[in-house]
């Protein structure tokens, strides 16, 4: 499988750089070799998982589903001629980073793929992940300041203006931004919405909740602020080829707004979810220590079989 997947890249690779006016729009804009891989092996990484696992051990459906979809997401984002779009309206811009630091992730995180990750991931992978050097980088990176900070600093410097200018310039820099924002929005999010208690989670459900909740305040302003400002922030836009789809106020004021709003329904919807789990986490806890069982005939069954708690 994994050598279908480089020669389809090396194929896609070639077509893209010699012919790139006939490229279809499910092909890449400019191919990059680190957001075709990422999103390809972690979709069959999966999918063996799941194939390898009981069927009583698999992940409900929509877990899969949310998976699939976050993953996806990630992919049409960065491999696709949408990317042309992203290079040419500070509007598209947004839309690309909203799917790659949130969206995307976020569907990933819910989908809680741990599991099916560890059965279908090479050993030798695995083995990387446990190296003492990386175990303490996903721990530092798992602490809720660090978090916090590194989810909105991103996030603020993805729309500094000279940082979206170098981004449309330079190939390196708006791949590398694009990496960034999605492998830092799976850490954030899965830090956020892991549905175990303390202590096989990193942090409580708290702590999650207050995470989701603060992470959104210092860019709502940021985003109001461009959406309403009377200037024109982005003005290279012109002189690199803007589409002519929206005037400049109008692209600047819409990507302002899908700063703004989607990220804090984003937030408040993840503020729920920890809460959520935190409420089943104590329903198993106490069916576990006080159950209730029904005489029926010369047998006792467990209550919660037919009630569900």
């Amino acid at each position: 499988m994994f050598g279908l997947v480089l020669l389809l890249g090396i194929g896609l690779s070639w077509f893209s750089s010699v012919h790139p006016a006939e490229m279809p729009v499910w092909g890449p804009w400019e191919f990059s070799w680190a957001e075709y891989l990422g999103p390809m092996l972690a979709l069959i990484w999966y999918a063996r998982g799941v194939l390898r696992m009981t069927r009583e051990a698999r992940p409900a459906l929509w877990r899969q589903a949310c998976y699939g979809l976050g993953v996806v997401s990630i992919y049409v984002v960065t491999q696709t001629s949408l990317t042309y779009l992203a290079l040419h309206l500070f509007m598209a811009t947004q839309v690309q980073q909203f799917v790659l630091h949130d969206i995307g992730p976020f569907l990933v995180a819910l989908s809680w793929p741990g599991v099916a990750l560890k059965e279908g991931v090479p050993t030798s992978c695995l083995r990387l992940l446990r190296t003492r050097p990386v175990s303490a980088l996903l721990r530092i990176f798992q602490q809720p300041v660090v978090a916090a900070l590194l989810f909105i600093s991103l996030l603020i410097v993805q729309v500094v203006p000279a940082v979206v200018f170098r981004m449309m310039l330079d190939r390196h820099v708006f791949n590398t931004m694009n990496i960034l924002m999605a492998v830092d929005g799976v850490l954030f999010w899965c830090l956020v919405l892991d549905p175990r208690p303390r202590p096989q989670a990193a942090v409580s459900f708290f702590t999650r909740m207050v995470l989701a909740f603060v992470v959104m305040f210092p860019v709502m302003p940021i985003g109001a602020y461009i959406a309403f400002t009377t200037r024109v922030l982005y003005g290279f836009y012109d002189i690199c080829g803007r589409l002519d789809w929206f005037s400049p106020s109008s692209d600047q004021c819409l990507g302002g707004l899908i700063l703004w709003i989607p990220s804090g329904l984003m937030s408040s919807v993840a503020v729920l979810l920890p809460l959520n789990a935190m409420r089943l986490a104590e329903e198993r806890k106490e069916r576990l220590t006080r159950k209730v069982f029904v005489q029926i005939g010369q047998r006792q069954i467990d209550a919660s079989a037919w009630t569900g708690r």
